[in-house]
């Protein structure tokens, strides 16, 4: 779980194992978390995204498949990924992100 309430916090900076279930609430702050070195379970990651006057960002590997739902109350959700003129490869890994965000916001980018 990732957690940031009044301020910032960060998730991430090395290997670390999410597990196929996780969390990350921003509070009146923003919460980052990044999966480029996480070590993904086989099948879909889950994540819960819940923001309030906040934001949750996520670094996503370029080569994992990203689906990104939920609903925006005054705020927004966005996938920013680089372009590519190839379909990524089927992988046997992907992340789901589910969003709740209430004037705040959720980024998914690479």
């Amino acid at each position: 779980m990732n957690f940031a309430f009044l301020g910032g916090s960060k998730l991430g900076q090395g290997p670390w194992r999410p597990g196929k279930k996780f969390w990350s609430i921003a509070i009146v702050g923003g919460a980052e978390v990044d999966f480029r070195q996480a070590e993904l379970e086989e099948d879909v990651t889950r994540v819960v995204a819940f923001s309030f006057f906040g934001g949750n960002k996520f670094l996503v590997p370029e080569n994992t498949p990203v689906s990104l739902s939920g609903v925006s109350i005054l705020g927004g959700r966005e996938v920013k990924r680089a372009r590519t003129k190839e379909a990524l490869p089927a992988s046997p890994k992907a992340i789901h992100i589910n969003a709740i965000s209430i004037l705040g916001g959720c980024q998914v980018t690479d």
